[in-house]
Protein backbone atom coordinates (compact mmCIF):
# COMPACT_ATOMS: atom_id res chain seq x y z
CA UNK A 1 0.00 0.00 0.00
CA UNK A 2 0.45 3.54 -0.32
CA UNK A 3 0.56 6.36 2.15
CA UNK A 4 0.48 9.92 0.67
CA UNK A 5 0.99 12.83 3.18
CA UNK A 6 -0.30 16.43 2.58
CA UNK A 7 0.36 19.03 5.01
CA UNK A 8 -2.53 21.85 4.78
CA UNK A 9 -2.00 24.95 3.10
CA UNK A 10 -0.90 28.01 4.78
CA UNK A 11 -3.13 29.32 7.09
CA UNK A 12 -3.99 32.49 8.92
CA UNK A 13 -1.88 31.40 11.89
CA UNK A 14 1.01 30.20 9.44
CA UNK A 15 0.86 34.30 8.06
CA UNK A 16 0.46 35.80 11.29
CA UNK A 17 3.78 33.40 12.76
CA UNK A 18 1.52 32.21 15.86
CA UNK A 19 1.88 29.17 17.67
CA UNK A 20 -0.96 27.11 16.95
CA UNK A 21 -2.21 23.71 17.27
CA UNK A 22 -5.81 23.06 17.97
CA UNK A 23 -7.02 26.75 17.77
CA UNK A 24 -8.75 26.19 13.56
CA UNK A 25 -7.37 28.87 11.73
CA UNK A 26 -8.62 28.83 7.62
CA UNK A 27 -6.47 28.69 4.94
CA UNK A 28 -5.62 31.89 3.27
CA UNK A 29 -5.76 32.79 -0.21
CA UNK A 30 -2.30 31.21 -0.83
CA UNK A 31 -3.02 28.75 1.34
CA UNK A 32 -5.89 27.47 -0.70
CA UNK A 33 -3.57 27.91 -3.52
CA UNK A 34 -0.91 25.66 -1.58
CA UNK A 35 -4.07 22.73 -1.63
CA UNK A 36 -4.47 23.19 -5.62
CA UNK A 37 -0.91 23.04 -6.00
CA UNK A 38 -0.60 19.85 -3.87
CA UNK A 39 -3.91 18.57 -5.95
CA UNK A 40 -2.28 18.87 -9.23
CA UNK A 41 1.08 17.02 -8.13
CA UNK A 42 -1.35 14.22 -6.79
CA UNK A 43 -3.71 14.29 -10.59
CA UNK A 44 -1.61 11.02 -11.68
CA UNK A 45 -1.75 9.32 -8.57
CA UNK A 46 -4.23 7.14 -6.97
CA UNK A 47 -5.73 6.43 -3.63
CA UNK A 48 -8.90 4.99 -2.68
CA UNK A 49 -8.91 6.62 0.53
CA UNK A 50 -8.45 9.95 2.21
CA UNK A 51 -8.31 10.93 6.04
CA UNK A 52 -7.74 14.28 7.44
CA UNK A 53 -7.36 16.29 10.95
CA UNK A 54 -10.73 17.78 11.17
CA UNK A 55 -9.41 21.18 11.64
CA UNK A 56 -10.33 23.73 8.65
CA UNK A 57 -6.92 24.30 7.26
CA UNK A 58 -6.68 20.62 7.15
CA UNK A 59 -9.99 19.62 6.12
CA UNK A 60 -10.33 22.13 2.97
CA UNK A 61 -6.98 20.99 1.66
CA UNK A 62 -8.22 17.81 1.45
CA UNK A 63 -11.23 18.89 0.05
CA UNK A 64 -9.43 20.09 -2.57
CA UNK A 65 -6.94 17.37 -3.31
CA UNK A 66 -10.35 14.98 -4.06
CA UNK A 67 -12.43 17.54 -5.96
CA UNK A 68 -12.86 15.23 -9.27
CA UNK A 69 -12.17 12.01 -7.54
CA UNK A 70 -14.81 9.35 -6.03
CA UNK A 71 -13.00 9.78 -2.32
CA UNK A 72 -14.86 11.37 0.23
CA UNK A 73 -12.69 12.83 2.86
CA UNK A 74 -13.40 11.23 5.89
CA UNK A 75 -12.31 12.87 9.58
CA UNK A 76 -9.83 11.45 11.46
CA UNK A 77 -9.30 13.32 15.11
CA UNK A 78 -6.14 11.19 15.96
CA UNK A 79 -4.20 13.99 13.23
CA UNK A 80 -5.21 16.70 15.36
CA UNK A 81 -1.82 18.92 15.32
CA UNK A 82 -0.29 19.09 19.11
CA UNK A 83 -2.26 21.31 21.39
CA UNK A 84 0.06 24.45 22.33
CA UNK A 85 -1.55 24.63 25.52
CA UNK A 86 -0.39 28.07 26.84
CA UNK A 87 1.98 28.48 23.54
CA UNK A 88 -1.64 29.05 21.27
CA UNK A 89 -2.11 32.25 19.84
CA UNK A 90 1.01 33.89 20.81
CA UNK A 91 3.66 35.27 18.59
CA UNK A 92 7.04 34.11 18.68
CA UNK A 93 8.34 36.75 20.49
CA UNK A 94 5.62 37.03 23.20
CA UNK A 95 5.83 33.12 23.68
CA UNK A 96 10.23 33.72 23.85
CA UNK A 97 9.22 36.49 26.51
CA UNK A 98 6.81 35.26 28.45
CA UNK A 99 8.13 31.45 28.43
CA UNK A 100 11.75 32.14 27.45
CA UNK A 101 14.49 29.23 27.65
CA UNK A 102 11.21 26.53 27.50
CA UNK A 103 10.84 27.91 23.34
CA UNK A 104 14.17 27.50 22.92
CA UNK A 105 14.42 23.68 24.09
CA UNK A 106 10.79 23.21 21.49
CA UNK A 107 12.42 24.15 18.94
CA UNK A 108 15.58 21.93 19.60
CA UNK A 109 14.12 19.07 21.11
CA UNK A 110 10.56 18.81 20.67
CA UNK A 111 9.83 15.24 21.28
CA UNK A 112 11.23 15.80 24.88
CA UNK A 113 9.49 19.26 25.66
CA UNK A 114 5.93 19.74 26.25
CA UNK A 115 4.82 22.93 25.26
CA UNK A 116 3.96 24.59 28.83
CA UNK A 117 0.30 22.92 29.52
CA UNK A 118 0.46 21.62 26.34
CA UNK A 119 0.02 18.24 24.65
CA UNK A 120 3.22 15.74 25.31
CA UNK A 121 4.58 14.87 22.56
CA UNK A 122 4.97 11.19 23.37
CA UNK A 123 1.00 11.08 24.29
CA UNK A 124 0.48 12.65 20.78
CA UNK A 125 2.51 9.79 18.95
CA UNK A 126 0.45 6.93 20.18
CA UNK A 127 -2.42 8.72 18.94
CA UNK A 128 -1.26 9.30 15.50
CA UNK A 129 0.65 5.57 15.42
CA UNK A 130 -2.71 4.28 16.11
CA UNK A 131 -4.16 6.29 13.41
CA UNK A 132 -1.26 4.72 11.36
CA UNK A 133 -1.08 1.12 12.22
CA UNK A 134 -5.39 1.44 11.55
CA UNK A 135 -4.31 2.75 7.84
CA UNK A 136 -2.29 -0.20 7.52
CA UNK A 137 -4.46 -2.93 8.42
CA UNK A 138 -7.10 -1.77 6.16
CA UNK A 139 -4.15 -2.09 3.30
CA UNK A 140 -5.49 0.84 0.96
CA UNK A 141 -3.46 3.33 -0.81
CA UNK A 142 -4.68 6.71 1.51
CA UNK A 143 -3.88 10.26 1.41
CA UNK A 144 -3.64 11.53 4.60
CA UNK A 145 -4.01 15.38 5.33
CA UNK A 146 -3.00 16.83 8.32
CA UNK A 147 -0.10 18.94 10.05
CA UNK A 148 3.25 18.85 10.04
CA UNK A 149 3.34 17.67 13.52
CA UNK A 150 1.45 14.90 13.36
CA UNK A 151 2.53 14.49 9.40
CA UNK A 152 6.37 14.38 11.61
CA UNK A 153 5.03 11.75 14.04
CA UNK A 154 3.90 9.34 11.22
CA UNK A 155 7.55 9.12 9.67
CA UNK A 156 8.59 8.69 13.73
CA UNK A 157 6.28 5.71 14.02
CA UNK A 158 6.95 4.21 10.81
CA UNK A 159 10.71 4.43 11.71
CA UNK A 160 11.83 6.98 8.60
CA UNK A 161 13.19 9.65 11.25
CA UNK A 162 14.12 9.62 14.56
CA UNK A 163 13.09 11.78 17.55
CA UNK A 164 15.72 13.93 17.16
CA UNK A 165 14.62 14.70 13.47
CA UNK A 166 11.42 16.29 14.43
CA UNK A 167 11.02 19.94 13.60
CA UNK A 168 14.59 20.12 11.81
CA UNK A 169 14.33 22.30 8.57
CA UNK A 170 14.70 19.42 6.24
CA UNK A 171 12.37 17.43 7.91
CA UNK A 172 9.43 20.17 7.63
CA UNK A 173 6.54 19.32 5.39
CA UNK A 174 6.19 22.39 2.84
CA UNK A 175 3.27 23.43 1.79
CA UNK A 176 1.80 22.51 -1.87
CA UNK A 177 3.90 19.20 -1.77
CA UNK A 178 3.04 15.56 -1.06
CA UNK A 179 4.98 12.65 0.33
CA UNK A 180 4.95 9.58 -0.11
CA UNK A 181 5.53 6.09 1.88
CA UNK A 182 5.11 2.71 0.77
CA UNK A 183 4.25 0.27 2.58
CA UNK A 184 4.70 -3.25 2.33
CA UNK A 185 5.60 -6.72 4.12
CA UNK A 186 5.26 -4.59 7.65
CA UNK A 187 8.21 -1.99 6.02
CA UNK A 188 7.87 1.27 5.11
CA UNK A 189 10.09 2.96 2.24
CA UNK A 190 9.90 7.10 1.77
CA UNK A 191 9.80 6.88 -1.87
CA UNK A 192 9.49 11.21 -1.79
CA UNK A 193 9.66 13.91 0.40
CA UNK A 194 8.31 17.13 -0.52
CA UNK A 195 7.07 16.48 -3.79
Amino acid sequence: MYLYLVRHGQSTGNERQLFFGLRDHPLTKLGREHARQAAEKLREVDFVRCVASPLARAWDTAMICTEGRYVVPQSCPALLEQDMGELEGLTWGAAEARFGDTIGALLTDWYHTPPPGGEDPALMSLRVGACVDELILRDQDTLAVAHNGSLSLILLHLGLAGREDMFRREWTFRHGCYSAIRIEDGRAELVCFNK
